[in-house]
C-alpha cells in the first residue's frame, strides 16, 4: 500500500515538463524572498543571530535557480521587445553603477552590480517559464491568509501582518498572488486572500483593492463568483463593525480620522494636515527631491540608511537615478497598456504610489511579471466572467 501511495504522489511530478520542474524551484524561491517574519528569526535565533530567514533561504533558491537555468538554457533565450528590455537593461545598469559610485567597500561596489545582472535574468528566464512560476505563490498565499484571519479572530480590531510582519507588505503579497495566478480556482483565491486583507488592517490596502474595483467596474467583469465575494465582505465588514472592531482596525495610523475630520470641515488641509495623512512620509519625499543625482545614492534591497521614500518611482530615482526611475515607469506603463494581465499591473500601480515593497522586499517580482505577461497567450485574465 505504502509503494502504491509513493507512486501516485511520483506520477504527477513525471507529468511535469522541465520547465514546469524549474519554475516551481525558482518560483519557491521567489516566494519566499518577501517573508520576513521577525517572530519566526528571534524564535529561531541562536544568542542573537538568526538561524531561519526566510528571505535568505528564498533568495539563496532563487538566484541559484535562476543561474542555473541559464547555464542549461542560454541558447534558449531571448531579449523580447526591444522596449521593455532596453529600459530593463538601463535599470539593471544603473543599479551596477550606483554600487560602483557610492560603495565603500569592494562588497559594496560588486553586489549592486550582481543584484542587476541577477534581475534582468529573472526577466529572461520568466519568458521561458511562463506564468508557472507563479504557482508556488498560491500555497503561501493561502497559508499567509490563514494566518492572518485567525490573529484577526484571536486579536479583533488589531492590525497584523500575519506572515509578513510589515503588515503593508503583507496585504500586497496576497494581492499580488492572487492576481497573477490565472485559472479555474482563481476566484476562490481572490475570496481568501480578500477576507484575510482586511483582517489585516492596512489602509494602503483599501486604496489599492480601490483601484482593483473601480477597474473591475470598468471592465463590467461581473458573474455570480464577484457577487459571492463582494456579499462575503460586505457581511464580514458589517460584522466587525456591529461588533466594534471596525474602527480600532483601521484607525492604528491617524490619516483616516485625519481625511474624515478634513472632509467635514474640522481641520484644514495644509502641510501639517497632509503628514498626517501620508503618516509622515510626505517629508521624507520631499527631502528625496533635494539631491537627485544622476545614479543616485546607492542600491539597497532595503531602504538607503533608514530613509523610507514610499513612492516606487521616487525611491528609485533616489536610490540609482532619473534615469532608472523613468525607465521603471516607461515599462510598467507599457506593460499595463500592451500586456494581457491588466489586473496584475494595475495593481502594481497602485501598490507604487504609497510604499517601496515591490522595488526592495518583493523586487524580483516586477521583473518576473515583465517576462510572464509579456509572453502571455491570454486573451484576457477576467476573473469573474470567464471567455478564454
Amino acid at each position: 500500500m505504502a509503494v502504491i501511495v509513493v507512486e501516485r504522489i511520483k506520477q504527477p511530478i513525471r507529468d511535469l515538463t522541465s520547465n514546469q520542474k524549474w519554475a516551481i524551484l525558482i518560483g519557491t524561491g521567489l516566494a519566499l524572498f518577501p517573508i520576513h517574519n521577525v517572530w519566526l528569526t528571534d524564535i529561531t535565533s541562536i544568542k542573537g543571530q538568526a538561524t531561519l530567514f526566510l528571505p535568505a533561504i528564498g533568495g539563496v533558491i532563487w538566484i541559484l535557480g535562476t543561474l542555473f537555468y541559464l547555464l542549461n538554457n542560454w541558447h534558449k533565450l531571448d531579449l523580447g521587445n526591444k522596449k521593455i528590455y532596453i529600459p530593463l537593461l538601463v535599470i539593471a545598469v544603473s543599479i551596477g553603477i550606483s554600487g560602483l559610485i557610492n560603495g565603500t567597500a569592494v562588497v559594496d561596489k560588486v553586489a549592486p552590480l550582481f543584484m542587476g545582472a541577477i534581475l534582468f535574468a529573472s526577466y529572461l528566464v520568466a519568458r521561458k517559464l511562463g506564468s508557472s512560476i507563479f504557482w508556488m505563490l498560491i500555497p503561501f498565499v493561502i497559508v499567509g491568509a490563514v494566518v492572518t484571519i485567525v490573529s484577526g479572530i484571536l486579536s479583533p480590531g488589531v492590525s497584523n501582518g500575519g506572515m509578513i510582519t510589515n503588515y503593508c507588505a503583507s496585504a500586497g503579497f496576497l494581492i499580488f498572488g492572487a492576481v497573477v495566478n490565472q485559472g479555474r480556482w482563481q476566484w476562490a483565491l481572490v475570496i481568501i486572500a480578500l477576507i484575510s486583507i482586511f483582517f489585516i488592517g492596512a489602509v494602503e490596502s483599501v486604496f489599492i483593492l480601490g483601484v482593483l474595483g473601480i477597474t473591475i467596474l470598468a471592465r463590467r467583469d461581473f458573474g455570480k463568483r464577484f457577487y459571492i465575494i463582494l456579499g462575503t465582505t460586505i457581511g464580514i465588514i458589517g460584522l466587525w463593525a456591529t461588533l466594534g472592531y471596525l474602527t480600532s482596525l483601521y484607525s492604528a495610523n491617524p490619516n483616516l480620522l485625519t481625511l474624515h475630520q478634513i472632509i467635514i470641515g474640522q481641520l484644514p488641509l495644509n502641510r501639517e494636515t497632509t503628514e498626517l495623512l501620508l503618516t509622515g512620509r510626505g517629508e521624507i519625499i520631499w527631502q528625496s527631491l533635494q539631491d537627485i543625482r544622476l545614479f543616485g545614492h546607492g542600491y539597497f534591497l532595503g531602504t538607503v540608511g533608514g530613509f523610507n521614500v514610499h513612492n516606487i518611482p521616487l525611491i528609485i530615482m533616489y536610490q540609482v537615478g532619473v534615469l532608472a526611475a523613468l525607465a521603471w515607469l516607461f515599462v510598467t506603463i507599457y506593460c499595463v497598456v500592451k500586456t494581457r494581465l491588466k489586473y496584475a499591473w494595475i495593481a502594481v500601480m497602485a501598490m507604487c504610489v504609497f510604499d517601496h515593497y515591490l522595488w526592495t522586499q518583493f523586487g524580483a517580482l516586477w521583473w518576473v511579471l515583465i517576462g510572464v505577461s509579456s509572453t502571455s497567450i491570454l486573451k484576457n485574465d477576467y476573473i469573474f466572467r470567464r471567455t478564454q
